[in-house]
């Protein structure tokens, strides 16, 4: 037997930057030379803002996108020279900020096109900005009227120099749905009448639906990430993320006891339960207990018991010997063997949500 690995004394989150590049490459190859944005709203999906820009922009990607002003003032702060993109638009209130700081609203009704085209017109200097139209989502947006008002008065984009014509697909991951054809055939009666910019239509998995979606332009999230989000089709990514956290105590249990808040395990032969430093205030779902799993050197461990604020417990009873655990060994929650879709599906939730939900204890290492 080979000399034990050192103990894990903290959860360690690992986030691959060199896979985030391999990805955003991978995803501009299949979208067949469309210009390739960066989602990296969130904190980059919770995976570090400023660590995946940084490598993106390394790798040649010009153009990130975040949800709000306050994202993209901490995004400019990293990077003097990137376009930042502002899914929320010129709000009331933040279009200061945005000329301060150089950011470019998607700006999402009429009334933040007017607004934006007058400052562009009271300054002189044309405003750089995308134009979200709504094609069914009904999320943001131009509406439909609001987009046919639009095509009839084009002038109100004088004073804007607009960069995208961009709208959003609602069901692209869901291959059963009619609804990405249906917005596909919206979206080009809009393009033929407002054909300035870049076109702009895919995330993810409209990328994954083929070269009619690709336009000019896309505009991936989840996929720079390392995971696929439409079932029974591949892209061929890299994962990103690996998670482990230490076990702090292994026991016996005795056939009749029972494990964890409530009761709600019991054993029904004598079994071991290591129990491990982590839980729901990391981003551990609650509703994985009963139904998620860890791993040890590729070996599955279910989690028995509730899972509560900073521990779970596992049964790890039919781990081979030849794997052996003790306080110190680190336990696979996200890796080769608990892919980020085993966590999702065993928390009856989706990747994104989560890679989002990921917690501020964990010790952070960004590598290549």
């Amino acid at each position: 037997m080979g000399a034990m690995a050192e103990p894990l004394t903290r959860a360690e989150l690992t986030i691959d930057l060199g896979a985030v590049e391999a990805n955003w490459s991978r995803l501009g190859a299949i979208a067949n030379r469309a210009q390739v944005a960066a989602m990296v709203k969130a904190d980059g999906y919770g995976l570090g803002a400023r660590e995946v820009t940084t490598a993106l922009a390394g790798a040649g990607c010009r153009e990130f996108f975040v949800a709000e002003v306050g994202e993209g003032i901490a995004l400019r702060a990293a990077d003097p020279d990137i376009d930042i993109f502002i899914l929320a638009g010129a709000q009331p209130g933040t279009l200061d900020e945005l000329v301060e700081h150089r950011l470019t609203p998607v700006l999402i009704d009429l009334a933040q096109i007017d607004a934006w085209a007058a400052q562009g017109i009271s300054t002189g200097v044309p405003q750089r900005a995308s134009v979200h139209l709504d094609t069914g989502m009904n999320r943001t947006g131009l509406d439909p009227d609001q987009t046919r008002r639009l095509m009839h008065e084009p002038e109100r984009l004088d004073g804007i120099t607009v960069v995208h014509v961009m709208s959003h697909l609602a069901s692209a991951d869901d291959p059963q749905s009619d609804q990405s054809a249906r917005q596909l055939e919206a979206y080009h009666q809009i393009r033929a009448r407002l054909s300035m910019g870049l076109a702009s239509m895919a995330n993810t998995p409209g990328i994954g639906l083929g070269s009619a979606y690709h336009f000019d332009h896309v505009r991936p999230g989840i996929g720079l990430y390392g995971a696929d989000p439409t079932p029974g089709r591949t892209l061929g990514l890299t994962p990103v993320v690996s998670l482990h956290a230490p076990v702090l105590q292994v026991r016996q249990v005795q056939a009749g006891e029972t494990v964890g808040y409530s009761a709600t395990h019991r054993a029904e032969t004598n079994r071991r339960v290591a129990t491990i430093g982590v839980g729901y205030g990391d981003g551990v779902l609650r509703s994985q207990s009963g139904r998620g799993a860890v791993a040890f050197s590729g070996h599955r461990a279910p989690i028995v018991g509730r899972i509560s604020m900073d521990l779970i417990t596992v049964d790890i009873t039919d781990v081979p010997p030849d794997a052996p655990i003790e306080a110190g060994t680190a336990a696979e929650l996200i890796g080769p063997t608990i892919t980020i879709d085993d966590v999702a599906d065993a928390a009856g939730t989706i990747p994104y949500e989560i890679l989002t939900g990921l917690g501020r204890r964990y010790r952070r290492r960004h590598i290549r």
